[in-house]
């Protein structure tokens, strides 16, 4: 998430605070890439994710539609990330602080001005599935690279949720929204075509009681 390039799949695994601390002993050796503040907000329609499927349909490989989501780093909104996620698949491109604004005041002809494709495809699904912003998060975030591996994984730690999706922008807000909540762990992997064996023996090894998510 908050790597340029991201792999193209991704895992996540939500995890327990032994799981963590025996993690993060073990990646020790690795390189260290990022330890970074994360504030996320999430898009989601009220009509629900998956339509429902007509009887001409049934065994269709029918695609899931893009999810969207908007990020930002060490507390500074001065530029944004919209991320498209599509079949485990993901890419994105950088907004202003101030376009954000404008996108939660409710003005979104500035995203077909840009004539970037995932701008375009974010206005249709706004307009088409009715997305609204939903969830906000915040967490710290560590992500390691593995020598010579053609993938990274992220520790995030002290996730912390609220509604509260105008505060987005402030991340003194976005403290004293969550101010009190025991924070979650999850554990992502981002790779290119494959997980090695010895990282699923890693996984075994430290983390036996990861929960995957969908």
């Amino acid at each position: 998430m908050t790597k340029k390039h991201p792999y193209p799949h991704q895992l996540k695994y939500r995890i327990t605070p032994a799981d963590y601390t025996a993690l993060r002993t073990r990646l020790s050796a690795a390189a260290l890439e990022e330890g970074r503040s994360v504030h996320t907000l999430l898009f989601d329609s009220y009509r629900g994710r998956v339509p429902a499927l007509t009887s001409g349909d049934a065994g269709l490989d029918i695609p899931a539609d893009p999810r969207f989501s908007l990020h930002y780093f060490d507390d500074d909104p001065t530029y944004l990330l919209l991320e498209r996620r599509q079949d485990q698949r993901s890419d994105g491109t950088m907004v202003t602080e101030a376009e954000c604004r404008a996108l939660l005041a409710g003005e979104t002809d500035w995203l077909l001005d840009r004539r970037n494709p995932v701008l375009r495809d974010f206005h249709s699904s706004l307009t088409r599935r009715m997305l609204l912003p939903r969830v906000l998060l915040s967490y710290q975030r560590e992500v390691y690279a593995l020598e010579e591996l053609d993938l990274w994984v992220a520790l995030d730690t002290d996730i912390r949720t609220t509604l509260q999706h105008m505060d987005f922008l402030d991340p003194d807000l976005l403290a004293r929204d969550t101010a009190g909540l025991t924070g979650q762990m999850l554990m992502e992997i981002s790779y290119s075509s494959v997980i090695p064996d010895d990282i699923l023996c890693l996984l075994e090894e430290t983390a036996p009681r990861r929960r995957l998510l969908a």
